[in-house]
C-alpha cells in the first residue's frame, strides 16, 4: 500500500469515493442533480488554494481510501484564540480494506497537517462506520461535533 498526498489528478477517485461514502451513510443520490461538477469544482479550488488537504491510500495504482481536512476560521473565543478550525471530512475506506488500520493512519496524516499549520482544534461529524476510529484517536462529543484539542 502506498500512502500519499492527493493531487488534482486524484479528483476522479476523490469524487467516486465521496459519492460512495454519502450513499453508504444513507444519503440517496438525487437523480435530478449531477454532483460530479460541483465536487470537481470544489476539489480543484480547495486543493489548489490549500483550504482542503487529502491523503489517500493506493493499492496497485487504485485509490482505496481517502481522508480530508478543510481549514477555516471562526471568530476567536476563549478556548480557541485564533478561531482556526480543522474540519475532518471525506474519510472513507472501501469495504474490502476496512479493519486494517488504514483510516487510523490517514487520520493521523490529516491531524499532523493541521498541527503543522498551527491549528489547535479539530472537528468532525462521525458516521456510525467511523465513530470508534475517532474515539480511539481522542475525539469526544462537544457542541454537536466530535472534537479534539491538538
Amino acid at each position: 500500500m502506498l500512502k500519499r498526498k492527493a493531487t488534482i489528478d486524484d479528483i476522479p477517485a476523490l469524487i467516486k469515493l465521496r459519492k460512495k461514502q454519502l450513499t453508504d451513510e444513507g444519503l440517496p443520490p438525487e437523480p435530478i442533480f449531477d454532483i460530479d461538477r460541483q465536487l470537481t469544482d470544489y476539489f480543484i479550488s480547495a486543493l489548489t488554494d490549500g483550504t482542503f488537504v487529502s491523503w489517500v491510500m493506493e493499492v496497485d495504482g487504485e485509490v482505496i481510501a481517502t481522508s480530508g481536512v478543510c481549514f477555516y476560521t471562526l471568530p476567536p473565543n476563549f478556548s480557541n484564540l485564533t478561531g482556526g478550525v480543522a474540519y475532518i471530512t471525506n474519510m472513507y475506506t472501501k469495504d474490502e480494506y476496512r479493519k486494517r488500520g488504514i483510516a487510523k493512519e490517514l487520520l493521523k496524516m490529516v491531524l499532523d497537517e493541521a498541527k503543522s499549520r498551527g491549528y489547535s482544534v479539530a472537528r468532525l461529524h462521525a458516521s456510525s462506520f467511523g465513530k470508534s476510529v475517532y474515539e480511539k484517536a481522542g475525539f469526544t462529543e462537544s457542541e454537536g461535533y466530535m472534537s479534539l484539542r491538538l
